[in-house]
Protein backbone atom coordinates (compact mmCIF):
# COMPACT_ATOMS: atom_id res chain seq x y z
CA UNK A 1 0.00 0.00 0.00
CA UNK A 2 1.23 3.68 -0.53
CA UNK A 3 0.15 6.39 1.92
CA UNK A 4 0.85 10.09 1.54
CA UNK A 5 1.70 12.42 4.62
CA UNK A 6 1.68 11.75 8.48
CA UNK A 7 -1.74 10.67 8.29
CA UNK A 8 -0.09 7.12 7.56
CA UNK A 9 1.23 6.60 10.87
CA UNK A 10 -2.54 6.59 12.31
CA UNK A 11 -4.22 4.90 9.38
CA UNK A 12 -2.46 1.62 10.23
CA UNK A 13 -5.64 0.58 12.26
CA UNK A 14 -7.66 1.11 9.72
CA UNK A 15 -5.90 -0.57 6.74
CA UNK A 16 -5.22 -3.69 9.17
CA UNK A 17 -8.81 -3.48 10.04
CA UNK A 18 -10.90 -3.77 6.81
CA UNK A 19 -11.47 -5.13 3.53
CA UNK A 20 -11.37 -3.41 0.25
CA UNK A 21 -13.07 -4.35 -3.03
CA UNK A 22 -14.91 -1.59 -5.45
CA UNK A 23 -17.83 -1.10 -7.05
CA UNK A 24 -19.20 2.66 -8.82
CA UNK A 25 -22.07 4.74 -8.20
CA UNK A 26 -24.81 3.97 -11.37
CA UNK A 27 -23.29 0.65 -12.43
CA UNK A 28 -24.74 -0.66 -15.30
CA UNK A 29 -24.63 -4.62 -14.74
CA UNK A 30 -26.66 -6.61 -16.74
CA UNK A 31 -29.69 -9.48 -15.74
CA UNK A 32 -27.07 -12.58 -15.76
CA UNK A 33 -25.32 -10.97 -12.56
CA UNK A 34 -26.59 -12.88 -9.48
CA UNK A 35 -29.28 -10.44 -7.58
CA UNK A 36 -26.64 -10.79 -4.47
CA UNK A 37 -23.86 -8.99 -6.70
CA UNK A 38 -26.43 -6.49 -7.96
CA UNK A 39 -27.55 -5.41 -4.47
CA UNK A 40 -24.17 -5.34 -2.72
CA UNK A 41 -23.27 -3.00 -5.70
CA UNK A 42 -26.17 -0.85 -4.99
CA UNK A 43 -25.82 -0.55 -1.01
CA UNK A 44 -22.31 0.78 -1.82
CA UNK A 45 -23.42 2.72 -4.47
CA UNK A 46 -25.87 4.37 -1.87
CA UNK A 47 -23.50 5.52 0.36
CA UNK A 48 -23.20 9.24 0.57
CA UNK A 49 -19.21 8.75 1.11
CA UNK A 50 -18.78 7.72 -2.64
CA UNK A 51 -20.98 10.60 -4.25
CA UNK A 52 -18.05 12.20 -5.52
CA UNK A 53 -15.83 9.22 -6.54
CA UNK A 54 -14.35 7.91 -9.69
CA UNK A 55 -14.59 4.66 -10.18
CA UNK A 56 -14.45 1.34 -12.58
CA UNK A 57 -15.11 -2.29 -11.90
CA UNK A 58 -14.21 -5.23 -13.96
CA UNK A 59 -15.03 -8.62 -14.04
CA UNK A 60 -13.97 -11.97 -16.21
CA UNK A 61 -14.33 -15.20 -16.25
CA UNK A 62 -10.64 -16.84 -16.33
CA UNK A 63 -11.71 -19.75 -18.43
CA UNK A 64 -13.63 -18.00 -21.22
CA UNK A 65 -12.45 -14.58 -21.02
CA UNK A 66 -16.57 -13.92 -20.60
CA UNK A 67 -16.95 -10.16 -19.46
CA UNK A 68 -19.49 -10.30 -16.23
CA UNK A 69 -19.10 -6.70 -14.94
CA UNK A 70 -17.65 -3.91 -16.17
CA UNK A 71 -18.72 -0.29 -15.40
CA UNK A 72 -16.31 2.30 -16.39
CA UNK A 73 -13.62 -0.71 -16.95
CA UNK A 74 -11.77 1.86 -19.93
CA UNK A 75 -11.24 4.66 -17.50
CA UNK A 76 -7.98 5.57 -16.39
CA UNK A 77 -7.35 5.62 -12.65
CA UNK A 78 -4.63 5.92 -10.07
CA UNK A 79 -3.57 2.72 -9.20
CA UNK A 80 -1.68 2.99 -5.98
CA UNK A 81 -0.02 -0.59 -4.82
CA UNK A 82 -2.15 -2.41 -7.47
CA UNK A 83 0.95 -1.16 -10.26
CA UNK A 84 3.06 -4.01 -8.43
CA UNK A 85 1.45 -6.90 -10.48
CA UNK A 86 3.34 -5.38 -13.63
CA UNK A 87 6.98 -4.76 -12.47
CA UNK A 88 6.44 -8.16 -10.28
CA UNK A 89 5.65 -9.78 -13.69
CA UNK A 90 7.98 -7.91 -15.63
CA UNK A 91 10.40 -9.59 -13.29
CA UNK A 92 8.72 -12.74 -13.34
CA UNK A 93 9.31 -12.80 -16.95
CA UNK A 94 12.62 -11.69 -17.69
CA UNK A 95 14.32 -14.01 -15.27
CA UNK A 96 11.89 -16.97 -14.59
CA UNK A 97 10.66 -18.03 -11.01
CA UNK A 98 13.32 -20.09 -10.16
CA UNK A 99 15.54 -17.44 -10.49
CA UNK A 100 18.46 -17.14 -7.56
CA UNK A 101 20.12 -14.07 -6.62
CA UNK A 102 24.19 -15.34 -6.15
CA UNK A 103 26.03 -12.72 -4.15
CA UNK A 104 29.85 -14.07 -4.55
CA UNK A 105 32.74 -12.61 -3.12
CA UNK A 106 36.24 -13.11 -4.58
CA UNK A 107 39.89 -12.60 -3.69
CA UNK A 108 42.16 -10.49 -5.66
CA UNK A 109 46.12 -11.49 -4.97
CA UNK A 110 47.46 -14.52 -4.20
CA UNK A 111 47.16 -16.67 -0.89
CA UNK A 112 50.14 -17.19 0.73
CA UNK A 113 49.72 -19.10 3.88
CA UNK A 114 46.82 -18.51 5.32
CA UNK A 115 47.04 -14.66 4.31
CA UNK A 116 45.47 -12.84 1.36
CA UNK A 117 48.05 -10.55 -0.43
CA UNK A 118 45.49 -8.32 -2.16
CA UNK A 119 41.66 -7.17 -1.98
CA UNK A 120 38.49 -9.00 -1.09
CA UNK A 121 35.45 -7.78 -2.85
CA UNK A 122 31.95 -8.89 -2.43
CA UNK A 123 30.19 -8.41 -6.09
CA UNK A 124 26.61 -7.53 -5.63
CA UNK A 125 23.66 -8.92 -7.12
CA UNK A 126 20.04 -7.27 -6.14
CA UNK A 127 19.22 -9.28 -3.36
CA UNK A 128 16.80 -7.29 -1.19
CA UNK A 129 16.71 -9.85 1.66
CA UNK A 130 20.09 -11.24 1.41
CA UNK A 131 19.45 -13.10 3.95
CA UNK A 132 17.39 -11.23 6.08
CA UNK A 133 14.04 -12.75 5.53
CA UNK A 134 15.57 -16.77 5.21
CA UNK A 135 13.96 -19.30 7.25
CA UNK A 136 14.64 -22.58 7.72
CA UNK A 137 12.31 -24.23 5.35
CA UNK A 138 13.81 -22.08 2.47
CA UNK A 139 11.12 -19.82 1.99
CA UNK A 140 11.45 -16.40 2.75
CA UNK A 141 9.28 -14.36 5.87
CA UNK A 142 7.44 -11.58 5.79
CA UNK A 143 4.79 -10.15 8.18
CA UNK A 144 0.90 -10.55 8.21
CA UNK A 145 -1.54 -8.21 9.48
CA UNK A 146 -1.92 -7.15 12.44
CA UNK A 147 1.60 -7.21 12.62
CA UNK A 148 3.16 -4.80 9.81
CA UNK A 149 6.36 -6.13 7.93
CA UNK A 150 9.65 -3.65 9.11
CA UNK A 151 10.13 -2.31 5.62
CA UNK A 152 6.66 -1.48 4.18
CA UNK A 153 5.34 2.28 4.01
CA UNK A 154 4.12 2.17 7.74
CA UNK A 155 6.97 3.35 10.09
CA UNK A 156 6.64 4.93 13.38
CA UNK A 157 3.34 3.27 14.79
CA UNK A 158 2.23 0.31 17.17
CA UNK A 159 1.88 -2.85 15.22
CA UNK A 160 5.55 -2.72 13.30
CA UNK A 161 7.71 -5.78 13.99
CA UNK A 162 10.81 -7.35 12.80
CA UNK A 163 10.59 -10.47 10.67
CA UNK A 164 10.15 -13.76 12.56
CA UNK A 165 12.97 -16.00 12.59
CA UNK A 166 15.54 -13.10 11.12
CA UNK A 167 18.55 -11.56 11.10
CA UNK A 168 19.72 -8.70 9.31
CA UNK A 169 23.51 -9.80 9.37
CA UNK A 170 23.07 -13.86 8.02
CA UNK A 171 24.14 -13.51 4.86
CA UNK A 172 27.27 -11.55 5.76
CA UNK A 173 27.86 -13.67 8.47
CA UNK A 174 27.45 -16.83 6.40
CA UNK A 175 29.92 -15.26 3.50
CA UNK A 176 32.73 -13.91 6.14
CA UNK A 177 32.80 -18.04 7.21
CA UNK A 178 33.22 -19.19 4.04
CA UNK A 179 36.28 -16.61 3.54
CA UNK A 180 37.68 -18.36 6.89
CA UNK A 181 36.91 -21.94 5.51
CA UNK A 182 38.82 -21.06 2.18
CA UNK A 183 41.82 -20.17 4.17
CA UNK A 184 42.27 -16.79 4.41
CA UNK A 185 43.02 -15.62 7.95
CA UNK A 186 44.13 -12.26 6.91
CA UNK A 187 43.98 -9.51 4.37
CA UNK A 188 46.63 -7.02 3.41
CA UNK A 189 44.37 -5.05 1.09
CA UNK A 190 41.23 -3.53 0.92
CA UNK A 191 37.65 -4.99 1.64
CA UNK A 192 35.49 -3.68 -1.64
CA UNK A 193 31.96 -3.84 -2.52
CA UNK A 194 31.22 -3.79 -6.67
CA UNK A 195 28.15 -2.32 -6.76
CA UNK A 196 28.38 -1.85 -10.42
CA UNK A 197 25.47 -4.30 -11.44
CA UNK A 198 23.42 -0.87 -11.74
CA UNK A 199 23.82 3.26 -10.96
CA UNK A 200 22.11 3.44 -7.34
CA UNK A 201 18.91 4.74 -8.63
CA UNK A 202 17.19 7.85 -6.72
CA UNK A 203 13.90 9.07 -9.51
CA UNK A 204 11.15 6.48 -7.74
CA UNK A 205 9.20 7.86 -4.88
CA UNK A 206 10.00 5.41 -2.47
CA UNK A 207 13.54 6.12 -2.10
CA UNK A 208 16.69 5.05 -3.51
CA UNK A 209 17.52 1.17 -5.24
CA UNK A 210 20.97 0.23 -5.01
CA UNK A 211 22.27 -3.24 -5.79
CA UNK A 212 23.81 -4.15 -2.38
CA UNK A 213 20.86 -4.61 0.45
CA UNK A 214 21.32 -5.20 4.27
CA UNK A 215 18.61 -5.39 6.29
CA UNK A 216 16.84 -3.96 3.10
CA UNK A 217 18.66 -1.05 3.59
CA UNK A 218 16.91 0.83 6.74
CA UNK A 219 18.20 0.48 10.35
CA UNK A 220 15.38 -0.88 12.28
CA UNK A 221 14.59 1.67 15.38
CA UNK A 222 12.56 -0.05 18.73
CA UNK A 223 11.05 2.07 20.90
CA UNK A 224 9.78 0.22 24.21
CA UNK A 225 7.92 2.94 26.44
CA UNK A 226 9.26 3.32 30.23
CA UNK A 227 7.56 5.59 33.25
CA UNK A 228 5.56 8.85 32.24
CA UNK A 229 8.52 11.46 32.35
CA UNK A 230 11.43 8.89 31.11
CA UNK A 231 13.12 8.11 28.27
CA UNK A 232 11.99 4.89 26.74
CA UNK A 233 14.14 1.54 25.98
CA UNK A 234 15.30 1.96 22.15
CA UNK A 235 17.22 -0.60 20.81
CA UNK A 236 18.24 -0.88 16.63
CA UNK A 237 19.36 -3.10 14.41
CA UNK A 238 21.43 -4.26 12.45
CA UNK A 239 24.27 -2.88 15.20
CA UNK A 240 27.41 -1.45 13.43
CA UNK A 241 30.17 0.91 14.02
CA UNK A 242 28.47 3.28 11.35
CA UNK A 243 25.85 3.48 13.55
CA UNK A 244 24.58 5.41 16.06
CA UNK A 245 21.10 6.01 17.35
CA UNK A 246 20.64 8.98 19.90
CA UNK A 247 17.34 8.64 22.34
CA UNK A 248 15.42 11.83 22.09
CA UNK A 249 11.90 10.15 22.88
CA UNK A 250 10.01 10.85 26.30
CA UNK A 251 7.66 8.51 27.75
CA UNK A 252 4.35 10.28 28.46
CA UNK A 253 1.09 9.32 29.95
CA UNK A 254 -2.05 9.35 27.71
CA UNK A 255 -2.07 9.65 23.68
CA UNK A 256 1.33 10.32 22.34
CA UNK A 257 2.15 11.63 18.71
CA UNK A 258 4.18 10.58 15.83
CA UNK A 259 8.04 9.73 16.29
CA UNK A 260 10.55 11.45 13.98
CA UNK A 261 13.67 10.25 12.47
CA UNK A 262 16.06 12.42 11.62
CA UNK A 263 19.80 11.55 9.93
CA UNK A 264 22.62 13.74 11.06
CA UNK A 265 26.02 13.72 10.36
CA UNK A 266 28.84 10.83 10.39
CA UNK A 267 26.27 7.76 10.74
CA UNK A 268 23.59 9.58 13.63
CA UNK A 269 20.48 9.13 13.47
CA UNK A 270 17.96 11.10 16.26
CA UNK A 271 14.38 9.54 17.00
CA UNK A 272 13.04 12.03 18.60
CA UNK A 273 9.71 13.14 20.01
CA UNK A 274 6.78 11.12 22.48
CA UNK A 275 5.86 7.16 23.51
CA UNK A 276 2.39 6.18 25.65
CA UNK A 277 3.63 4.66 28.84
CA UNK A 278 0.72 2.22 28.50
CA UNK A 279 0.97 1.24 25.22
CA UNK A 280 3.07 -0.96 22.91
CA UNK A 281 6.78 -0.64 21.79
CA UNK A 282 6.69 1.28 18.10
CA UNK A 283 8.98 0.40 15.26
CA UNK A 284 10.48 2.87 12.70
CA UNK A 285 13.14 2.80 10.76
CA UNK A 286 15.82 5.29 9.04
CA UNK A 287 16.89 4.63 5.80
CA UNK A 288 20.50 3.46 4.71
CA UNK A 289 21.96 6.73 2.22
CA UNK A 290 24.96 5.39 1.38
CA UNK A 291 23.96 1.51 0.56
CA UNK A 292 27.70 0.36 -0.86
CA UNK A 293 29.30 2.08 2.25
CA UNK A 294 27.65 1.18 4.79
CA UNK A 295 27.48 -2.32 3.29
CA UNK A 296 31.24 -2.60 3.08
CA UNK A 297 31.03 -1.78 6.72
CA UNK A 298 29.36 -4.32 8.16
CA UNK A 299 31.12 -6.78 6.01
CA UNK A 300 34.35 -6.11 7.35
CA UNK A 301 32.90 -6.41 10.84
CA UNK A 302 31.60 -9.89 9.75
CA UNK A 303 35.22 -10.82 8.73
CA UNK A 304 36.67 -9.72 12.02
CA UNK A 305 33.79 -11.56 13.82
CA UNK A 306 34.46 -14.96 12.06
CA UNK A 307 38.21 -14.13 12.78
CA UNK A 308 39.44 -12.70 9.75
CA UNK A 309 42.28 -9.83 10.15
CA UNK A 310 41.87 -6.92 7.75
CA UNK A 311 44.08 -4.57 7.55
CA UNK A 312 42.44 -1.96 6.15
CA UNK A 313 39.35 -0.94 7.98
CA UNK A 314 39.19 2.82 7.98
CA UNK A 315 35.85 4.15 6.60
CA UNK A 316 34.98 5.61 3.62
CA UNK A 317 34.77 4.65 0.17
CA UNK A 318 36.86 1.56 -0.96
CA UNK A 319 39.74 1.54 -3.71
CA UNK A 320 39.45 1.24 -7.53
CA UNK A 321 36.99 -1.73 -8.42
CA UNK A 322 38.91 -4.28 -10.69
CA UNK A 323 37.52 -5.15 -14.57
CA UNK A 324 35.13 -7.56 -14.63
CA UNK A 325 37.09 -9.83 -16.38
CA UNK A 326 39.35 -10.30 -13.05
CA UNK A 327 36.20 -12.72 -11.48
CA UNK A 328 36.31 -16.15 -12.38
CA UNK A 329 35.59 -19.23 -10.43
CA UNK A 330 38.76 -19.37 -9.64
CA UNK A 331 39.51 -16.68 -7.40
CA UNK A 332 35.27 -16.88 -5.86
CA UNK A 333 36.12 -17.56 -2.09
CA UNK A 334 32.54 -17.54 -0.50
CA UNK A 335 28.39 -17.33 -2.27
CA UNK A 336 24.99 -17.11 -1.17
CA UNK A 337 22.79 -18.45 -3.12
CA UNK A 338 18.96 -17.01 -2.50
CA UNK A 339 15.68 -18.59 -2.01
CA UNK A 340 13.83 -18.52 -5.60
CA UNK A 341 12.55 -14.89 -7.37
CA UNK A 342 8.82 -16.84 -6.85
CA UNK A 343 10.05 -16.24 -2.83
CA UNK A 344 10.74 -12.80 -3.19
CA UNK A 345 7.34 -12.05 -5.18
CA UNK A 346 5.18 -13.08 -2.57
CA UNK A 347 6.87 -10.49 -0.07
CA UNK A 348 6.54 -7.78 -2.43
CA UNK A 349 2.97 -8.70 -3.54
CA UNK A 350 1.52 -9.83 0.23
CA UNK A 351 2.89 -6.65 1.97
CA UNK A 352 3.09 -4.42 -0.52
CA UNK A 353 6.89 -3.71 -0.16
CA UNK A 354 7.60 -0.42 -2.22
CA UNK A 355 11.60 -0.80 -2.75
CA UNK A 356 11.09 -3.98 -3.57
CA UNK A 357 8.85 -3.51 -6.29
CA UNK A 358 10.94 -1.06 -8.12
CA UNK A 359 14.11 -3.01 -7.88
CA UNK A 360 12.19 -5.34 -9.95
CA UNK A 361 12.09 -2.17 -11.93
CA UNK A 362 15.70 -2.31 -11.78
CA UNK A 363 16.55 -5.88 -12.69
CA UNK A 364 14.44 -5.34 -15.34
CA UNK A 365 16.99 -2.99 -16.93
CA UNK A 366 20.03 -5.34 -16.49
CA UNK A 367 18.45 -7.99 -18.61
CA UNK A 368 17.75 -5.14 -21.17
CA UNK A 369 21.43 -4.77 -21.14
CA UNK A 370 21.19 -1.31 -18.98
CA UNK A 371 22.66 0.02 -15.31
CA UNK A 372 20.15 2.77 -16.11
CA UNK A 373 16.86 1.40 -13.46
CA UNK A 374 14.50 4.12 -15.83
CA UNK A 375 14.90 1.58 -18.80
CA UNK A 376 13.62 -0.82 -17.22
CA UNK A 377 10.17 0.99 -17.02
CA UNK A 378 10.25 0.42 -21.25
CA UNK A 379 10.75 -3.38 -20.67
CA UNK A 380 7.64 -3.03 -18.51
CA UNK A 381 5.52 -1.64 -21.03
CA UNK A 382 7.04 -4.62 -23.49
CA UNK A 383 5.63 -7.00 -21.00
CA UNK A 384 1.92 -5.15 -20.87
CA UNK A 385 1.85 -4.61 -24.87
CA UNK A 386 2.31 -8.19 -24.92
CA UNK A 387 -0.65 -9.31 -22.82
CA UNK A 388 -3.25 -6.71 -23.77
CA UNK A 389 -2.85 -3.87 -22.14
CA UNK A 390 -3.44 -0.24 -23.46
CA UNK A 391 -1.04 1.65 -24.42
CA UNK A 392 -2.93 4.80 -23.93
CA UNK A 393 -5.15 3.61 -20.44
CA UNK A 394 -2.50 2.72 -18.80
CA UNK A 395 0.88 4.16 -18.21
CA UNK A 396 3.85 3.86 -15.28
CA UNK A 397 6.45 5.65 -14.26
CA UNK A 398 7.55 3.67 -11.29
CA UNK A 399 7.06 -0.21 -10.35
CA UNK A 400 5.58 0.56 -6.72
CA UNK A 401 2.63 2.52 -7.53
CA UNK A 402 4.34 5.69 -5.64
CA UNK A 403 3.92 8.18 -8.20
CA UNK A 404 1.09 10.54 -8.39
CA UNK A 405 1.42 10.03 -12.32
CA UNK A 406 0.66 6.30 -12.84
CA UNK A 407 -2.72 5.40 -14.56
CA UNK A 408 -4.62 2.19 -15.29
CA UNK A 409 -8.06 0.67 -15.87
CA UNK A 410 -9.71 -2.08 -14.79
CA UNK A 411 -10.16 -3.83 -17.75
CA UNK A 412 -5.95 -3.60 -18.17
CA UNK A 413 -5.48 -4.90 -15.32
CA UNK A 414 -8.17 -7.99 -15.40
CA UNK A 415 -6.94 -8.34 -18.86
CA UNK A 416 -3.17 -8.73 -17.99
CA UNK A 417 -4.28 -10.94 -15.01
CA UNK A 418 -5.97 -13.54 -16.84
CA UNK A 419 -3.44 -13.16 -19.89
CA UNK A 420 -0.53 -14.26 -17.77
CA UNK A 421 -2.11 -17.50 -16.19
CA UNK A 422 -0.79 -19.80 -19.25
CA UNK A 423 3.03 -18.37 -18.51
CA UNK A 424 5.30 -20.42 -17.49
CA UNK A 425 5.80 -18.30 -14.06
CA UNK A 426 1.77 -17.41 -13.90
CA UNK A 427 1.21 -19.39 -10.80
CA UNK A 428 4.47 -18.25 -8.83
CA UNK A 429 2.69 -14.78 -9.61
CA UNK A 430 -1.08 -16.19 -8.50
CA UNK A 431 0.64 -17.71 -5.47
CA UNK A 432 2.45 -15.05 -4.40
CA UNK A 433 -0.46 -12.38 -3.80
CA UNK A 434 -2.40 -12.35 -0.56
CA UNK A 435 -4.99 -13.96 0.33
CA UNK A 436 -8.24 -12.95 1.50
CA UNK A 437 -8.75 -13.12 5.22
CA UNK A 438 -5.84 -15.66 5.36
CA UNK A 439 -1.82 -13.72 5.01
CA UNK A 440 0.07 -10.23 4.28
CA UNK A 441 -2.41 -7.41 3.75
CA UNK A 442 -5.45 -8.96 3.79
CA UNK A 443 -4.88 -11.19 6.82
CA UNK A 444 -7.82 -9.54 8.74
CA UNK A 445 -9.31 -8.62 5.86
CA UNK A 446 -12.49 -10.68 4.93
CA UNK A 447 -11.78 -12.95 8.14
CA UNK A 448 -14.50 -15.45 9.02
CA UNK A 449 -16.57 -14.56 6.09
CA UNK A 450 -17.69 -17.39 3.29
CA UNK A 451 -15.07 -15.63 1.07
CA UNK A 452 -11.92 -15.90 3.20
CA UNK A 453 -9.02 -17.90 1.40
CA UNK A 454 -11.05 -17.89 -1.73
CA UNK A 455 -9.76 -14.23 -3.01
CA UNK A 456 -5.95 -13.61 -4.26
CA UNK A 457 -5.24 -9.84 -3.89
CA UNK A 458 -2.67 -7.66 -4.79
CA UNK A 459 -4.58 -4.23 -2.97
CA UNK A 460 -3.79 -0.81 -2.72
CA UNK A 461 -4.33 2.79 -1.15
CA UNK A 462 -3.00 6.44 -1.48
CA UNK A 463 -3.99 8.30 1.20
CA UNK A 464 -2.99 12.42 1.91
CA UNK A 465 -3.80 14.80 4.11
CA UNK A 466 -4.07 18.28 4.24
CA UNK A 467 -2.25 20.83 6.74
CA UNK A 468 -6.11 21.74 7.50
CA UNK A 469 -6.93 18.15 8.17
CA UNK A 470 -8.78 17.29 5.37
CA UNK A 471 -8.20 13.41 4.62
CA UNK A 472 -8.91 11.20 1.28
CA UNK A 473 -8.58 8.03 0.10
CA UNK A 474 -6.93 9.25 -3.57
CA UNK A 475 -6.92 5.54 -4.76
CA UNK A 476 -8.26 2.52 -2.85
CA UNK A 477 -7.82 -0.44 -5.09
CA UNK A 478 -7.65 -3.79 -5.92
CA UNK A 479 -7.37 -7.06 -8.20
CA UNK A 480 -7.12 -10.47 -8.06
CA UNK A 481 -8.54 -14.01 -8.72
CA UNK A 482 -11.41 -15.52 -7.10
CA UNK A 483 -12.29 -19.01 -6.56
CA UNK A 484 -16.17 -18.65 -6.89
CA UNK A 485 -18.55 -20.64 -4.82
CA UNK A 486 -19.51 -22.45 -7.33
CA UNK A 487 -16.12 -23.73 -8.29
CA UNK A 488 -15.99 -20.64 -11.50
CA UNK A 489 -12.40 -18.74 -11.45
CA UNK A 490 -12.97 -15.34 -11.78
CA UNK A 491 -10.62 -12.28 -12.63
CA UNK A 492 -11.33 -8.88 -11.15
CA UNK A 493 -10.36 -5.97 -10.92
CA UNK A 494 -12.14 -2.65 -8.81
CA UNK A 495 -10.28 1.09 -8.63
CA UNK A 496 -12.08 3.50 -6.35
CA UNK A 497 -10.56 7.30 -6.79
CA UNK A 498 -11.51 10.26 -4.13
CA UNK A 499 -13.11 8.84 -0.82
CA UNK A 500 -13.38 11.76 1.38
CA UNK A 501 -13.62 11.22 5.27
CA UNK A 502 -13.82 12.86 7.94
CA UNK A 503 -12.57 10.48 10.67
CA UNK A 504 -10.06 7.42 10.87
CA UNK A 505 -13.74 5.51 11.57
CA UNK A 506 -15.41 6.82 8.37
CA UNK A 507 -12.72 5.30 5.96
CA UNK A 508 -12.79 1.97 7.99
CA UNK A 509 -16.40 1.95 6.92
CA UNK A 510 -16.01 2.79 3.75
CA UNK A 511 -13.74 0.18 3.07
CA UNK A 512 -15.81 -2.42 4.91
CA UNK A 513 -18.52 -1.33 2.30
CA UNK A 514 -16.22 -2.02 -0.40
CA UNK A 515 -15.13 -5.58 1.11
CA UNK A 516 -18.62 -6.32 0.47
CA UNK A 517 -18.84 -6.40 -3.21
CA UNK A 518 -15.86 -8.61 -3.13
CA UNK A 519 -17.30 -11.22 -1.00
CA UNK A 520 -20.77 -11.08 -2.49
CA UNK A 521 -19.04 -11.73 -5.97
CA UNK A 522 -17.11 -14.90 -4.73
CA UNK A 523 -20.40 -15.83 -3.17
CA UNK A 524 -22.56 -14.98 -6.24
CA UNK A 525 -21.42 -16.75 -9.35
Amino acid sequence: MTVISRVAIALVAVLSAEGAAIADPAASVSAEVPPSVVQAIRDFEAKPVFAHMSWGIHLVDLATGKVLIDQAGNKSLLPASVMKTYSVATALDLYGADYRFRTSVYRLGTVKGDVLDGDLVLVASGDFSFGLREQPNGKLGFNSLPEVDHNTTYTGFPGGAYVRNSDPLAALDALAAQVKAAGIREITGDVMIDDRLFETYRGFPSGPIAPIWVNENVIDIMVTPTKPGEKPKVDWRPKSAAVTVENEVTTVAGTAGPLEVTTQGGGVVRVSGKIASDGPPILTMSQIADATGFARTVFIEALVRAGVRVATRRPGPAGSLPVAGAYSAGNRVAEHVSPPLSEFVKVILKVSYNRGADLMVCLAAVKAGSRDCGEGLAEMLKLLARHGVSSTGTYVFDGAGSSHNSRTTPSDLATFLREITTTPWGSAFHDGMAVLGVDGSQALNGAGSPAAAQVRIKDGDMVAGSAAGQLVALATTQTGYIAAKSGRLLVYSLMVNNIPFLSLQDYSTARADVAAVVVAIQQGY
